[in-house]
């Protein structure tokens, strides 16, 4: 690891990855998440981009040109703007990669072999960097080449076949999740190559996808096909492996009800007021429900409708049943669950002077990391990177003066 840079609020000298410094050439969701995740661990991220900016700028809601989403996926960032298809362009960012620990891309494939910017062409300048390659279908195959979305591999990779409702069309999941998936993939594989560089010496490359991620989040359904030839069919919220276990509605609301074995299910048939549920063969056993899900749930829907959702959810906390209310944002913000557990940050910036952001989604024990920084405007960094590098003041006007580089 290089040496720590200069102590910031968030940077804290003693984080687990103080001292890592981090080219971020990545846009919008999963390259993002990835490298903000970085910045919480304590390394330095430095956002390059082209003039117009990082895409998900432009996502609404703004405030003062600034997108909410953008700040939660970039808070803790410097930026440097660059037009990296200019020849001195993409040397800044070759001289960037010289003293950086890691690289994170998310280009189409072979983009960043057209800026002279590939694995192969930095790796020969630092060789213990770790270039982390992040794409929708993969760097080799038929797909290489296709443009990547989240939705778009939602569909190709099954997960939007087995999503929707029973009788209905294919859905879209409503988080983004084999984006930030994928990005917590490429932080997983970042670190785990810097880990091994620690014995070796040695950087190397790091490849991720979202069709990748989506394998690994379909592990389950997966084995079941590949063992079995088993196709999920859609069922909403149920599973299709648990009866019951899914979303009930009650006289004026949601609860989602896990009822994951035997002894659960009957405290469910007690709670609601069904004890003879218990006794029907037909659902001795979890396998019997699923193989008569239609009667169970038909029952248990049945008998739930009657209750409101207080005095059920009050019922099923007394029998021991796992379940949870359908919470809206502002249901869930106001319970005090995400405070105590630390994954919302607290920071100040210029566009939100009090802003909150999701932060680490898991806690390390000594890890105080302080208060998240703004998210940049783009270009707002570019000199001070510069200079960081030991570019000149009279270099770096000429790059400002030919368009090269720019600022605010």
């Amino acid at each position: 690891m290089t040496d720590p840079s200069p102590s910031t609020d968030w940077t804290r000298a003693d984080a687990p990855l103080a001292g890592v410094r981090v080219l971020d050439c990545s846009r919008v969701l999963a390259g993002p998440y990835c490298t903000v995740l970085l910045s919480f661990l304590g390394a330095e991220v430095v956002k390059v981009e082209d003039f117009r900016g990082d895409e998900g700028r432009q996502w609404p809601p703004h405030r003062d040109g600034m997108g909410a989403s953008f700040l939660a996926l970039n808070a803790n960032k410097k930026s440097i703007a660059v037009d990296l298809k200019a020849p001195d362009g993409a040397a800044i960012v070759r001289d960037l990669a010289r003293t950086a620990d890691v690289l994170v891309e998310n280009f189409k494939t072979g983009d960043m072999e057209r800026f002279g910017l590939g694995y192969d062409d930095v790796a020969p300048l630092n060789p213990q960097l770790v270039y982390t390659s992040i794409s929708a279908f993969g760097r080799r195959g038929p797909k290489a080449k296709d443009p990547g979305y989240e939705a778009l591999v939602q569909a190709y990779s099954g997960v939007m076949a087995i999503t929707g409702d029973a009788g209905g069309g294919p859905v879209r999941c409503g988080a983004s999740f084999l984006d930030l998936a994928t990005g917590t993939m490429s932080a997983l594989a970042t670190v785990t190559a810097l880990f091994r560089r620690e014995a070796t010496g040695q950087g190397g490359k790091a490849e991720t996808s979202l069709l990748g991620t989506a394998m690994g989040m379909m592990c389950n359904q997966m084995s079941n096909f590949f063992q079995h030839g088993a196709q999920p069919r859609r069922l909403g919220t149920a599973h299709n492996q648990v009866v019951p276990y899914q979303v009930f509605a009650t006289r004026d609301g949601y609860v989602f009800v896990a009822a994951g074995n035997q002894n659960l299910y009957e405290r469910l048939c007690r709670a609601v007021g069904r004890e003879e549920l218990i006794d029907d063969p037909r659902f001795d056993g979890n396998p019997a429900r699923v193989a008569n899900r239609e009667a169970c749930i038909g029952a248990i829907s049945a008998a739930i409708a009657e209750h409101e959702t207080l005095p059920l959810m009050d019922a099923l906390r007394k029998h021991g049943v796992p379940f949870s209310r359908v919470n809206e944002y502002e249901n869930l913000v106001e319970d005090g669950q995400l405070d105590a557990l630390g994954v919302i940050e607290s920071g100040r910036g210029d566009a939100y002077p009090e802003f909150r952001i999701p932060g680490l989604p898991f806690h390390l024990s000594g890890h105080d990391r302080g208060e998240p920084a703004d998210a940049a405007r783009v270009g707002q960094h570019t000199r001070e990177v510069l200079t960081g590098i030991g570019y000149a003041p009279a270099r770096i006007a000429r790059l400002l003066a030919e368009d090269v580089v720019r600022e605010p």
